[in-house]
Parts: structure tokens; C-alpha cells; sequence
């Protein structure tokens, strides 16, 4: 028996009759209910379709990131929306009985046990038998309708590495193998001595940490594959450190030029790579370490092509988490610096200690926004709310999952082509510098994509403004359940409440007025 997916339904049984419901006790528990009719978005189930004839039961309450499922207690018997993920419990079988309704069985606890309803306190539950809280009725209540798409920012005059749509015909494309190749250089007046290349490299890529970064919080779109030439030691450049340097385009390019020359075409071709990670020993001068975009064909040139793109390491990587290297290849991808280039770096950021963008020393994710512009997060995890509304709810699921909406964005300015706009997410935990992870709730935040970087394209909008020498600058700025935030600009105002938990999701409600 097969149902059309594209379809809401209603479950009723024959026991309680057409009148009430299956439904979702909104108390963060997973538990359900059978409830009286109404239009209540925890009765509105959708079946995804899974092999074998299986399917998934989700509501539009929890959204795509639970499904219904069996705790597994030694009893088995009592039916929950879990975390989505690919279990037993979660594959159910619609089987008819002869008299129009279905017994509803999962995989979990097999053929025999039928989702079903105590007479005392109509509780459902998983029973044997042929009872009449066994027939279920899957009446279909109205279209899903796909999540609207978010529009792409206008820069307008900001050109250069905007929150707008990236240009990668300039930079590198964040979807796919991208090869990188690591070499190491230093001077006549500051040789590397005792430091140890493939050390070094084991250091900045963290151990291969940034490699399986990329690759998980892009969902599995982005495979950084970097060649370390460590067995070719480190080549001596012919000046002195202080004939180098990064402060120009011109001069970092010319530094990228002269090293590359030190491999011949024989022993390297950088043609054959996107990205080039140029590394220095911690007494070469360098104080940062810089990435560095061309556009074609203003690029350094090299013994066997262009190279376009590079990350040139100094001092401060040698201190630095892993966390450096994907900040830096973060501007190779497109991605602007968060934080103010005029004062105070990632302790006054107003993006806060969230964003790998904006605080190296404590954040370990990319916010969902960065997702989104690198063209990680697919439709179906992000939404864009443009209508006025009274009152809107919304379950949001963490980015690092796979199933449900995880980013909600409203507009500003302009509706149909804005240049600003508000998100919220959950937030991803920011790493201590006692080692321990800090952060749980809703984070909201501003993204214009007419301010440069280094100027603070994105702002949160914090709960509370504090700083810690543990977790970094606005560390207390996500809002939890109970809390509601409200944000206005000019003639736009938007009120976000964060109902309930769930697991780790957040049931929200939200109120958008445009005058």
C-alpha cells in the first residue's frame, strides 16, 4: 500500500473515533497524545517514503528532524518522536486491514505489535492483538508545501568578499575535492632550524581535525585534500625576511612568486592545485598569517602556473589552533573577516565568539549563514519568512544534524531583493580555554551584505552582553526557553520566542510586522 507523500495526514482510530487525534504533548518530552480535532501542527503527519515500502512518520510541529519511534526500555511499548535517524523504530509499515484503516507496525518491535490506545487515559502505546485502537484512519489534510528560498543579498557597491552571493569565478568553490599543496620556505637571516615540516604541518591542519571540519560541516560537499611537501624540507628564500611581507596585494603577491620558484616544475606543479598553504618558521617576521585572492590573471606566477589563491603562515599560526587554517581558507572560499579590523579583533567582535569567521581562539563552527553562501545547506534545511505574520512557529534543529530546518532568515529592507537581513539558528557550542564546551539555545543574528569585511557584516543580537576569558566575547548571547527578543529596523519588526526544547531543537514562534 503506498500513500501520497506529498500530502499532510490526520490519524483517528476506530477506539476514540473521528474526533480526536494523534498528536504531540507539547511538553519537550516526544511523547504523543490523542487529542480533540483541531488544527494543531502535531497532528499534521507526514509519511516519508523509505525503502522497502517502509515509512517515516514526522509531524509539522517537529519537522523533519523527528520521527516517530519506540523507547527502548526492555518493555517497548511506548510510542515517541525521536531524533531522526536511520534505527529500526523509525521504519513503519502501513498494512491494511480489510475494513479501510491500517495497522501501523515498526521494524523495531516487529509484525505482531500494533500501535494502539489504553483505554485508561487514551495513552498510546504498542499492543498485540486485533483491537479497535489498532485501525487507524489516514485522512490527508492538506499539501506540504517546500520551504521558501532565500534570496540572494544585494551588495550593492561592496563588491569584494561580501555576505552577498560569492563571485567563484574569483574564489575558490567550497563543493567538491579541492587540493591544496603545503610548502615550506625560510630565510638566510632566519633559518628554521630544529623545526620539523611535517610537524609543523600536522600542527596547522590540526592533526588532519581541519580536513574532517570541512568535510562534516559541509555535509560531506567539501573534501579539503592537501599534498604536505614536507619530504621536499624547508628551501631557502634568497633575501633576508624583511624583503617579504603581506601589508599589499603586490607584496604578498611577490613573496608567493619568489617561494613558488623554489620548486622547480620537476618536483611540483601548482597548476595541478586550487589553493597553496605557504608556511614560514615562528622567526621569519610574519606576525599574521594572511590569505591571499587574485582575480585572472593578476595571480603570482609559478614555474608551472598561475597560483590564485594561497594562505601564507606566520608566527602566530605556531600558537594558533587548527582553527587558523580554516579561517584563513574561509576568505579563499569568499567568506569576509567578522571581526573589527579598526579595534579590538575577536574581543569586541560583534559576531562574538560564535563564528569561525570571527574568533579563532574559541569557535569551531561555521555559523548557518556561511553554510548557506558556501552552498552547504540544502533547501530543505533553511527557510526564509518574508510575509507579515501574527504569530508563525518553527521547530529549528541544530546544523551539525541532517534532518529539519535549521536556519530561519527574515528580511530587513526590501522584501523580494534585501540587502539585511535577521537569522536564527541553534547555536553550535564555542570550545573554552579550559577545554570545555559552552552554548545551547537560539542564536540571532544580522547579516548585511553591504558592509565590508572587517567592518562587521554580521552583529548578533544578543540575550545578554558579557565577555569571558574562558569562552570569548557575547558568550551569553543565545536565547533558551522562556526567553523572547524582539528587533526593529525602521519599519520592520521582528519578535522571536523560544517555546519549548526538544532534544536539542527549539520550538519558536515569531511575530514579523513590515509597515
Amino acid at each position: 500500500m503506498s500513500f501520497d507523500t506529498s500530502f499532510y495526514y490526520r490519524l483517528t482510530n476506530n477506539f476514540t473515533g473521528k474526533e480526536k487525534a494523534l498528536d504531540v504533548l507539547p511538553d519537550g518530552s516526544g511523547l504523543l497524545k490523542i487529542a480533540d480535532i483541531g488544527n494543531y501542527s502535531g497532528q499534521f503527519w507526514r509519511l516519508v517514503a523509505l525503502d522497502g515500502g517502509k515509512y517515516a512518520l514526522r509531524t509539522w510541529y517537529l519537522g523533519e528532524a523527528f520521527s516517530l519511534d519506540i523507547i527502548n526500555d526492555g518493555i517497548n511499548t511506548t510510542p515517541h518522536l525521536a531524533e531522526t535517524t536511520n534505527v529500526a523504530g523509525q521504519h513503519w509499515t502501513a498494512t491494511p486491514w480489510g475494513d479501510g484503516t491500517f495497522r501501523l507496525t515498526n521494524d523495531f518491535t516487529g509484525p505482531d505489535r500494533h500501535l494502539d490506545v489504553y483505554s485508561d487515559g487514551l495513552r498510546p502505546t504498542l499492543a498485540t492483538g486485533d483491537y479497535t485502537g489498532q485501525h487507524w484512519t489516514l485522512t490527508k489534510i492538506t499539501s506540504i508545501t517546500a520551504n521558501v528560498a532565500i534570496p540572494d543579498l544585494e551588495p550593492k557597491t561592496n563588491t569584494w568578499m561580501s555576505e552577498g552571493p560569492t563571485d567563484f569565478g574569483v574564489f575558490v568553490k567550497p563543493i567538491g575535492t579541492v587540493k591544496a599543496l603545503m610548502i615550506f620556505v625560510d630565510f638566510p637571516d632566519a633559518p628554521h632550524g630544529d623545526i620539523d615540516a611535517a610537524a609543523t604541518a600536522k600542527h596547522l591542519l590540526g592533526d588532519g581535525k581541519a580536513q574532517k571540519l570541512l568535510n562534516s560541516q559541509s555535509y560531506g560537499n567539501l573534501t579539503l585534500d592537501v599534498t604536505v611537501k614536507s619530504d621536499l624540507g624547508w628551501r631557502r628564500m634568497p633575501q633576508g625576511h624583511a624583503q617579504y611581507g603581506s601589508k599589499t596585494f603586490e607584496q604578498h603577491r611577490d613573496y608567493i612568486a619568489v617561494a613558488a620558484g623554489l620548486f622547480p616544475g620537476s618536483e611540483v606543479k601548482f597548476a595541478d592545485y586550487a589553493l597553496v598553504f605557504i608556511v614560514s618558521p615562528p622567526n621569519g617576521g610574519f606576525d599574521l598569517s594572511p590569505a591571499f585572492n587574485a582575480i585572472p590573471p593578476t595571480g603570482a606566477h609559478s614555474p608551472s602556473g598561475e597560483i590564485r589563491h594561497a594562505v601564507t603562515f606566520g608566527k602566530d599560526s605556531y600558537n594558533n589552533r587548527y582553527i587558523n587554517l580554516i579561517h584563513e581558507t574561509g576568505h579563499v572560499f569568499g567568506l569576509p573577516d567578522l571581526y573589527p579590523y579598526a579595534s579590538g579583533g575577536a574581543e569586541t567582535s560583534k559576531a562574538g565568539c560564535w563564528p569561525i569567521m570571527s574568533d579563532i581562539f574559541h569557535s569551531m563552527n561555521f555559523l548557518g549563514w556561511h553554510r548557506h553562501k558556501n552552498g552547504w545547506l540544502v533547501p530543505s534545511r533553511k527557510t526564509y519568512l518574508s510575509q507579515e505574520t501574527p504569530e508563525w512557529y518553527i521547530t529549528l534543529s541544530p546544523l551539525r544534524g541532517a534532518f529539519g530546518v535549521s536556519m530561519l532568515v527574515l528580511p530587513l529592507d526590501n522584501a523580494v531583493k534585501p540587502s539585511k537581513v535577521l537569522v536564527a539558528e541553534v547555536v553550535e557550542p564555542v570550545l573554552g580555554t579550559d577545554d570545555k564546551q559552552w552554548g545551547e539555545g537560539i542564536l540571532v543574528y544580522t547579516v548585511d551584505a553591504t558592509v565590508e569585511s572587517g567592518n562587521s557584516p554580521i552583529q548578533i543580537v544578543p540575550k545578554k552582553t558579557s565577555s569571558s576569558s574562558y569562552y570569548g566575547y557575547l558568550y551569553e548571547a543565545p536565547y533558551v526557553v522562556g526567553d523572547m527578543m524582539t528587533h526593529t529596523e525602521g519599519s520592520v519588526s521582528v519578535t522571536l520566542t523560544v517555546l519549548q526544547k526538544f532534544g536539542s531543537s527549539y520550538n519558536v514562534k515569531v511575530v514579523y510586522k513590515r509597515q
